[in-house]
């Protein structure tokens, strides 16, 4: 059973085993900014987010299952900091007991499992050659060429208004089609940032949204954040083991029951 994890920054944050999972691609297409208005919008998007070394958010996550009418709504607080250090914190509104809580130290992945009080520690591959280490789904908000995401995406600018870009994404390769049917990612228009990430699962349809309310790329953030945590009391460390035999998915899933 493919196990979940952090894959956001994922969205914010580290999303990582996939450079050694994509087969053989064609080479990226040729941009177009003058006529083509996606063109122009993701070479904006590259660089304003490669500028950036450091940000916190405050993140909403809406998880609905289509099979159960279930709804779970979590909050709290995401920190990428360049290259490759992340962190998610987030509560369930209802349930507080109920948490997912994720640290990227850039060479490990601590994933916390509060039902079974356990630290799962994920090794992470190193990226290839001109790679950033998480090339996948998510990781063209941090760090993909605008070239790279159209390539590895059909990418669509639905929509445009005072404040917001809309893009949809669907999934060319097989190993992103195992993932997800389709996306929306919402681009602030002022800094080109991004306000939402909505994501239909395959193969049960459930959704996943994540809505990034506040975000501070400012405050610079200390890299003792992203160590390797200490043992809660009364919790253990388990190694998982390597991606090679057991790859997770590259998409931020809700935790089955």
């Amino acid at each position: 059973m493919r196990y979940p994890w952090l894959a956001l920054a994922g969205l914010l944050l580290c999303s990582l085993f996939a450079s050694a999972q994509q087969p053989q691609q064609p080479p990226a297409p040729a941009l177009d900014p003058a006529r083509d208005r996606l063109d122009a919008m993701l070479l904006r998007w590259e660089k304003e987010m490669t500028s950036i070394e450091s940000l916190t958010a405050q993140i909403t996550q809406t998880e609905k299952d289509k099979a159960f009418q279930d709804t779970k709504t979590f909050v709290g607080t995401a920190k990428y900091k360049r290259p490759n250090f992340a962190l998610l914190d987030i509560q369930n509104k209802k349930k507080p007991d109920d948490y997912k809580k994720y640290v990227c130290s850039g060479t490990f992945l601590y994933e916390y499992v509060a039902q079974q009080k356990e630290i799962r520690v994920h090794q992470l591959p190193p990226p290839k050659a001109g790679q950033v280490a998480d090339d996948n789904f998510l990781s063209f908000l941090f760090g993909m060429k605008a070239e790279e995401a159209k390539r590895r995406y059909d990418l669509k600018l639905v929509k445009e208004d005072q404040w917001y870009l809309y893009v949809e994404i669907l999934p060319r390769y097989p190993a992103d089609v195992q993932d997800f049917k389709r996306a929306r990612l919402v681009l602030n228009k002022d800094n080109y940032l991004p306000r939402q990430l909505w994501f239909e699962q395959q193969p049960n349809g459930n959704e996943v949204t994540w809505d990034i309310e506040k975000t501070d790329s400012k405050t610079p953030l200390d890299r003792r954040q992203f160590e390797a945590p200490e043992t809660p009391p009364g919790w253990r460390k388990t190694q998982v083991p390597h991606a090679d035999s057991a790859v997770p998915p590259r998409v931020v899933r809700p935790q089955q029951k």
